[in-house]
């Protein structure tokens, strides 16, 4: 069998040329087994150097795909705690609604219900080798994320409980004073309420009110709906406006420039009822500001709500 032979014809196409070898079985071996010792010795000669080459490529795509995924959890990160700082100001106005309405402060335990680790915090612990060492904390981002939506659940039930209390008691809570009376922008508290040196007497007296001091013709609101029960220049207090809200509770406006309102005239919280002025026993340009109860007068303080009146 080894003696026979094989024919390689070549036939170049166009011509009729024809060219044939004679090629041993033994020679066909020899040729084939040649052809796989250069192509082995080839492929161990440049595998490491193409292993390498596909193996970086690789690992650059995955250090690229990693820095897309921290830069995209950085970001929001940043959504989370902008969304933090907005529901913390959604608190604050709460806390002030719901003292205007009279409803009881929801307590910071309530707010904090639920603050701490989850369940599943080893899942995320899996993925942590991934990210850069004491910059991103998974862990803390689902806290947060759980945080987020506890509060909007629970701004959203104190909501309905105050939409809920203002439909009950809408005309008592209109006529409770809760406004500064000129805009907070354009005064200053130049006297508070208490025991004060007297400016003309010097002697220590008790001021029932607040003196905002701010310039001539700056617009006097009121604080609350009420009915104007006095509106003349009145000794001292020179030019007043006194209003009376009902359920026991009575402001004055005193030592104003002008008065646009008369007795007996129905006014709402908000409008404008006269203008600061310097009329009366006064020193300089201010608005003297007071809420009574019962006739007796108390510290205005507690009857600022920060409250737009625009």
């Amino acid at each position: 069998m080894l003696k026979n032979s094989y024919k390689v014809i070549f036939y170049k196409e166009g011509k009729y040329d024809l060219k044939q070898f004679n090629i041993s079985f033994i020679h066909l071996v020899l040729i084939v087994g040649l052809i796989s010792i250069v192509t082995s010795s080839l492929f161990f000669m440049f595998s490491e150097q193409l292993f390498n080459w596909t193996g970086s490529s690789e690992i650059e795509k995955h250090r690229t795909n990693n820095q897309i995924l921290i830069q995209n959890i950085e970001d929001n990160q940043k959504r989370i705690d902008s969304l933090l700082g907005q529901l913390e100001k959604i608190k604050k106005q709460d806390e002030v609604l719901r003292k205007l309405v009279k409803l009881p402060p929801i307590h910071d335990d309530i707010r904090k219900m639920g603050y701490g680790g989850l369940e599943n915090r080893t899942n995320s612990d899996e993925y942590d080798y991934l990210l850069p060492p004491n910059k991103i904390d998974l862990d803390n981002i689902n806290n947060n994320i759980d945080r987020i939506h506890r509060l909007i659940k629970l701004e959203t039930l104190s909501y309905n409980e105050v939409e809920n209390k203002v439909e009950q008691d809408k005309e008592k809570i209109l006529a409770y004073p809760a406004i500064y009376p000129v805009l907070n922008g354009t005064l200053y508290l130049s006297s508070d309420f208490g025991y004060r040196r007297d400016p003309f007497s010097r002697k220590y007296k008790f001021h029932d009110g607040h003196d905002f001091s701010t310039s001539i013709g700056t617009n006097v609101y009121c604080t609350a709906n009420g009915r104007v029960k006095k509106s003349k220049y009145w000794g001292s207090f020179g030019n007043c406006v006194e209003v009376d809200h009902g359920n026991g509770f009575i402001t004055v406006y005193a030592h104003l420039s002008s008065r646009d309102v008369q007795n007996g005239e129905k006014v709402y919280r908000g409008q404008k009822i006269g203008e600061v002025g310097n009329t009366g026993r006064s020193t300089a340009p201010h608005l003297h500001y007071e809420v009574k109860y019962q006739n007796k007068a108390i510290d205005p303080s507690q009857f600022y709500f920060d409250i737009s009146i625009h």
